[in-house]
């Protein structure tokens, strides 16, 4: 036969009420995040090393959890912890990095240039003698022929001074 439950002891009147009153008296404040940011509805973040954009929707009461959403989705991630965010706005947003310099060859661009110069002055005065032949054949004064020879030495003096122009370019890179 079973036997019978004893009843349990007078442990005296039990009041809660008062500890119920300072508990709800108390107010818990939301812990600041580690980042040192407190999240806003309508932030834009990226949870840890995803590439993917949400929106704070909403904040937990204990102020570590949020909501969020995808815009123009019906996608959502619950309970994110504020601790996993990287905020895309405002001070904590990572800043954009500047495009590296690309590295000149100098020596390549001054033989290139010394190319293109001996190349040009080579085509040049070489059509200016045709020229300067062609005008003695037509008995064209010689005055004719040193215009021709200042227009050589003039181009030679502007070449020399562009490629002075190109060098302080290289200098500063």
């Amino acid at each position: 036969m079973a036997t019978r439950r004893k009843p349990p002891k007078n442990v005296g009147e039990l009041d809660f009420s008062k500890r119920l009153a300072d508990a709800l008296g108390q107010q818990a404040e939301p812990e600041k995040p580690q980042t040192g940011r407190m999240p806003v509805v309508g932030d834009r973040v990226m949870v840890g090393t995803s590439d993917t954009v949400w929106t704070v929707l909403s904040i937990s009461h204990s102020g570590k959890e949020v909501n969020l959403h995808i815009p123009d989705t019906t996608l959502q991630r619950f309970r994110v912890m504020i601790s996993d965010l990287r905020f895309l706005d405002g001070p904590f947003a990572p800043k954009p990095r500047e495009p590296e310099k690309p590295k000149i060859d100098v020596e390549e661009v001054r033989e290139h240039i010394a190319s293109v110069h001996h190349s040009i002055m080579e085509h040049l005065n070489g059509e200016i003698a045709v020229l300067k032949k062609y005008l003695k054949s037509k008995r064209i004064p010689f005055s004719a022929s040193d215009a021709l020879d200042g227009f050589s030495e003039t181009t030679e003096v502007g070449w020399k001074k562009a490629v002075e122009a190109i060098e302080a370019a290289l200098g500063d890179e």
